[in-house]
């Protein structure tokens, strides 16, 4: 029987976002501070166990409270040619909710603004980029990222539909999204950025400040994966644009910079 190296096993980076001096989205309650960055790792660490024990490779972009570049995060999952990159983020909303829901992002690239943002960040994105590989000019390499990330998109769809439809967070399915964000815009790999919840929503916080309600909810994210591997994927899923989902019954976040 031929003997198979661990680093052929299936790889996944996840990301737990913010970092360090950036806390995220903050949420005071009885006279306790929550922060999205201490949240993210508490799960990314369970979320790893999780997924290695059902025989994937898994690497943090960070296991420390330490502020991270997004660019270096997505760079370390190009070096490692990760088969999947999951960042872990919580929302925060403006005004007081007791649950606000989970939803799943994937990256919005066919717009201008993404054009002129690859442009504008060039050389943090492609640094690590397979894109870059071969040193041509930028613009080859801007059409080569381009191409990359044409091709992540629908693999990418699929993952975060498999995922949203098995995460439990609240009352209300928020759904799959579609949005421009600079960490996905970087990986190489399929890629999804999931908002866990809403921070300043006692129930969902409590989800992940739970042990067991946080266990089923990294099982949850990792049954989604299965199924993503395994080719079980939702047949519907709706993904809805930022045009889309900026309606009135929709909480008003707070300030993110992701």
């Amino acid at each position: 029987m031929p003997h198979h190296e661990p680093s052929k096993r299936f790889l996944v980076v996840i990301d737990p976002g913010h970092g360090g001096g950036d806390t995220g989205a903050i949420s005071k309650d009885k006279g306790v501070t929550y922060t999205e960055k201490d949240l993210t790792l508490l799960l990314a660490r369970d979320l790893a166990r999780e997924l290695i024990i059902r025989g994937n490779n898994v690497i943090l972009t960070r296991n420390e409270d330490k502020n991270i570049p997004l660019s270096d995060r997505t760079a370390l999952a190009n070096k490692l040619k990760a088969n999947v990159f999951i960042s872990l983020h919580f929302n925060s909303s403006a005004e007081k909710i007791t649950s606000g829901g989970s939803e799943v992002f994937i990256l919005n690239h066919a717009t201008d603004e993404t054009s002129k943002r690859l442009a504008d960040l060039e050389n943090a994105v492609l640094k690590e980029s397979s894109a870059n590989e071969n040193g041509g000019s930028s613009n080859v390499s801007l059409i080569m990222k381009d191409l990359i990330l044409e091709a992540n998109l629908e693999p990418s769809r699929k993952i975060a539909c498999a995922v949203q439809s098995h995460l439990k967070v609240g009352k209300k399915d928020r759904g799959v999204k579609q949005a421009l964000f600079y960490v996905l815009l970087g990986t190489d790999m399929p890629s999804i950025l999931i908002e866990v919840g809403f921070l300043n929503a006692n129930l969902d916080r409590e989800k992940v400040l739970n042990t067991k309600s946080r266990f089923r909810m990294v099982a949850q994210i990792a049954n989604g994966l299965e199924d993503y591997k395994f080719k079980r994927t939702p047949t519907k899923c709706r993904v809805q644009n930022e045009n889309q989902f900026q309606r009135a019954d929709e909480p008003k976040r707070g300030h993110r910079k992701i």
